[in-house]
């Protein structure tokens, strides 16, 4: 975990932002418990889980700018509802404007779709970017602070699961 935690972290969160359901939060959660306790670095965490978001979210940016609907309709197929997910995704980033991506990242459903609805929207590049950048970070800075906070007890929790595999695999 020392030596590949961050590179680990970096991955999922990438992977998350691209559309794939990858347990972001709780590999946030679990590598700021990690933080805490010195296994990890938290200025490693923090900015390693930062530049993946954004680049996964600018990425899909690029995408959504430059295949339209498309990918919105790729990415609605593999949701829960796809008949209504482009059309509702396009009404809330039309009703609640540009500052929905800020909290974004919150909404499930939303999390993945607002940076390619923003780019087939022709949303421009720069404040996109720092509307993301805002986003991204109180998104990581909140399961960081969280995870951090309750270091102890993520700790607990974990020790809870490997007793557990142990006394499966001994079974």
């Amino acid at each position: 975990m020392a030596h590949h935690g961050v590179l680990v972290l970096s991955l999922l969160v990438f992977l998350q932002a691209i559309g794939l359901p990858v347990p972001c939060a709780v590999a946030l959660i679990l590598a700021a418990a990690q933080s805490a306790k010195g296994h990890l670095s938290g200025v490693g965490v923090l900015s390693g889980s930062l530049v993946a978001l954004l680049a996964g979210d600018a990425l899909m940016f690029l995408l959504g700018r430059r295949t339209g609907w498309w990918l919105l309709g790729t990415l609605c197929r593999i949701s829960l509802n796809p008949e209504s997910c482009v059309v509702a995704s396009a009404d809330t980033f039309h009703r609640r404007g540009r500052s929905l991506l800020v909290v974004a990242k919150f909404l499930p459903g939303i999390n993945t779709m607002a940076p390619p609805l923003a780019g087939s929207m022709q949303m421009r590049w720069w404040p996109f970017l720092w509307l993301d950048l805002a986003g991204c970070a109180l998104y990581i800075g909140a399961y960081f602070v969280l995870g951090y906070l309750f270091s102890d007890a993520v700790s607990s929790v974990i020790h809870f699961y490997e007793r557990f595999g142990h006394l499966t695999t001994a079974l």
